[in-house]
C-alpha cells in the first residue's frame, strides 16, 4: 500500500486502540491512516482481560462471537493463601441482565489485536508498518507529520487530525510536549506463557496470595495452558536476564509443591508505572489509551480503557471530518475521558498497594483479611451487580459533559443523560419477538428511543439522517423490562453513537430535540 501525502485522519500507533479508532472512523466513511514503528503485529502482550463493555462495542463491529470463540469465561476467582484455598467467587452470571455478556472473558491482548486489524482490513485500510512519527507542525487548518520509513528515508503526510495512540512512549504526546504526570511501582513484575498442572482450579482465574506480594494464574485456551503473572523475588530484582526457571521455586512456594512445569513458550519482566498525561489534546492532535494514561493492570482495566477512549472519540471526529459538526463538538473528549482515567488511577493505585506492598502489616493484611472480604461481598446480588458495573466499565457515566443534558420530569432514579442506555430486551413491534434492543442499535448514528408516545415523523428531514428513531409499543413484556430498568412511560432516550444518553425527557417535542443538536453536537446544516 502506498502512503497517501494527505489524509482525514492520521492515527500513530497500530495496538488495540489505534486499531479500533481506525476501524470506528472506516465505518463512518472517514480516510485514516494507521502507522507504528514497529516491525509488525505483538506477538506476546501482557493485558489479558475483555470486559462486557468491550464485547458490546466488538457486537457491533462483527467480531464478538469470534473473541468469545477464541477467549475463556471466566467463571470464577479462586483464593490461595499458603496453599490453601480460602475462598471461590462465583463469577459466570455477575453481570446477568446488566449486559448481553455478564461475564469477563480472559484474551490475549494479541489476539484482540489480530482481531481489529481483519475489521479494520475489511474496511480497505491495513496498518503501515516500520514507519515511525518524527516530527508534526500544527496550523490551525492542519498537521503536517513527518514519518520516517523502514529504509531510513522521510515522508511528510498531510492530515486533519492526529491520533496518538502509541502508548507509553508516545512520540505524538513528546512532539506536542505534554507532561506525563506519575511514577513506576518500586516492584518488578513478571509475565510467563506456561503449560503446567497443579492445583489450580481449571478454567478458572487462581489467585494466590503471600506475604510478599501476590501470583495469578489465568487460564488459557488448551490444555494446561496457563498464563502466569505475578513479583519478582526481592533477590532476582536486578537481573535483566532472568528466566521463568529461576522465578519458579517462588512460584511453586505458594502455589504449592504438586505444580509442574511442563513448558514456558515466553518470559518476560517489565515495571508498571501509574500516570497521566497533563491534557488528552492539543489542538489537532488527541492522545488516547496508554499515550494519554498508564496504571497498575488491577481490575484489567487498561486495554479496555483505551478501546473506549477511542470509541468515544470516533464519532465525534467522524462527525466533524465530514463536515456534519461543529470543532467544538470534539471538546467533549477530553472532557469526558479524563475524569475517567483519574477515577481508574485512584482505585487501581489503591487496590494495587494492598496487594503489593512489602510491609508486614500489609502483607498480614492480604494473606488474612483480604480473600474473606471479597468472598463476603460478592456473595451479596447487590455487590455484585456493582463490582460488575465498576469492572465491567458498564457503569462509566459523563454526567457533567456538555452533551449531557436531562430534561425536567425524570423520576430519581432513572437512566440519565451520560449514562450508558440499559440493556434492554423488548418487543419492538405489536406481535414480533422479543430482541436484544442493543442489536438493533444503529452506533454509526444518534438513536431516539421513544417510550409510551408517538414521535412523527420518525427521522425529520432537517436531521440529515443523523437521528434513526425506534418507538417501544405498550405491551406488558416491555412495560416489566422498562420498570427492571426504572425506565418511565412515557419517556424518551436520545442516544449517542456511543450509547451513552445524551438527551432525556418525558414528553418529546422536535424542537427540544433540534434544539439538543444545535447546541451540544453543534450541528451544522448539510448543504
Amino acid at each position: 500500500m502506498t502512503i497517501p501525502a494527505k489524509i482525514d485522519v492520521l492515527i500513530v500507533g497500530a495496538g488495540p486502540t489505534g486499531l479500533m479508532l481506525g476501524n470506528q472512523l472506516g465505518r463512518r466513511g472517514i480516510r485514516s491512516l494507521v502507522v507504528d514503528r514497529n516491525p509488525g503485529p505483538s506477538i506476546h502482550t501482557k493485558a489479558l482481560g475483555v470486559q462486557a463493555r468491550t464485547l458490546e462495542i466488538y457486537a457491533h463491529l462483527g467480531i464478538a462471537e469470534r473473541a468469545l470463540e477464541l477467549g475463556t469465561r471466566a467463571t470464577g476467582a479462586n483464593m490461595w493463601v499458603e496453599g490453601r484455598r480460602v475462598a471461590r467467587i462465583p463469577l459466570g452470571d455477575i453481570g446477568r441482565d446488566l449486559s448481553p455478556y455478564p461475564f469477563l472473558l480472559i484474551l490475549g491482548q494479541d489476539d484482540n489485536e489480530r482481531l481489529l486489524g481483519e475489521a479494520l482490513r475489511d474496511h480497505g485500510t491495513d496498518v503501515q508498518w516500520n514507519t515511525e512519527l518524527v516530527d508534526l507542525v500544527q496550523t490551525p487548518e492542519r498537521v503536517t507529520a513527518t514519518v520516517k520509513q523502514a529504509d531510513g528515508s522521510t515522508l511528510e503526510i498531510e492530515a486533519d487530525w492526529i491520533a496518538g495512540c502509541d502508548g507509553a512512549h508516545s512520540a505524538v504526546r513528546s512532539l506536542n510536549r505534554i507532561a506525563f504526570v506519575g511514577a513506576p511501582y518500586e516492584h518488578v513484575f513478571f509475565v510467563a506463557d506456561t503449560h503446567v498442572t497443579g492445583p489450580m482450579a481449571p478454567g478458572e482465574l487462581n489467585v494466590y496470595l503471600w506475604r510478599g506480594g501476590f501470583h495469578l494464574f489465568f487460564p488459557m485456551r488448551g490444555p494446561d495452558h496457563w498464563r502466569v503473572v505475578g513479583i519478582v523475588p526481592p533477590n532476582l530484582r536486578a537481573r535483566d536476564d532472568l528466566e521463568f526457571d529461576e522465578v519458579l521455586p517462588s512460584v511453586r512456594k505458594e502455589a504449592g509443591a504438586s505444580l509442574l512445569l511442563k513448558a514456558c513458550t515466553w518470559f518476560s519482566t517489565y515495571r508498571i508505572h501509574h500516570r497521566r498525561a497533563e491534557r488528552f489534546r492539543d489542538r489537532r492532535c488527541f492522545l488516547l489509551g496508554d499515550a494519554a494514561h498508564i496504571h497498575s493492570p488491577v481490575g484489567a482495566q487498561g486495554m479496555n480503557t483505551g478501546l473506549q477512549d477511542a470509541y468515544n472519540l470516533a464519532w465525534k471526529l467522524a462527525l466533524v471530518a465530514s463536515g456534519r459538526a461543529g470543532e467544538s463538538l470534539l471538546d467533549s473528549y477530553e472532557i469526558e475521558r479524563v475524569p475517567v482515567a483519574d477515577r481508574l488511577l485512584r482505585t487501581t493505585d489503591q487496590a494495587f498497594s494492598v496487594l503489593s506492598s512489602d510491609r508486614w502489616l500489609a502483607g498480614l493484611f492480604r494473606t488474612r483479611v483480604v480473600s474473606k472480604i471479597i468472598a463476603f461481598v460478592m456473595s451479596r446480588d447487590r455487590t455484585r451487580k456493582l463490582a460488575f458495573r465498576t469492572i465491567s466499565q458498564i457503569g462509566i457515566s459523563y454526567p457533567g459533559s456538555p452533551l449531557s443534558q436531562t430534561l425536567a420530569g425524570l423520576p430519581e432514579g432513572a437512566p440519565g443523560a451520560g449514562d450508558r442506555f440499559p440493556w434492554l430486551r423488548l418487543k419492538l413491534s405489536s406481535n414480533g419477538p422479543t430482541e436484544d434492543l442493543f442489536a438493533k442499535l444503529d452506533d454509526t448514528r444518534f438513536n431516539l428511543i421513544v417510550i409510551g408516545q408517538v414521535f412523527l415523523p420518525a427521522d425529520p428531514p432537517e436531521l440529515n439522517g443523523l437521528v434513526v428513531t425506534t418507538q417501544v409499543p405498550d405491551d406488558p413484556v416491555n412495560d416489566r423490562e422498562l420498570s427492571r430498568a426504572r425506565i418511565p412511560k412515557p419517556s424518551f432516550y436520545l442516544l449517542r453513537p456511543d450509547g451513552h444518553v445524551g438527551l432525556a425527557g418525558t414528553r418529546l417535542e422536535a424542537d427540544s430535540l433540534n434544539r439538543y443538536l444545535a447546541e451540544r453536537v453543534h450541528k451544522t446544516p448539510m448543504a
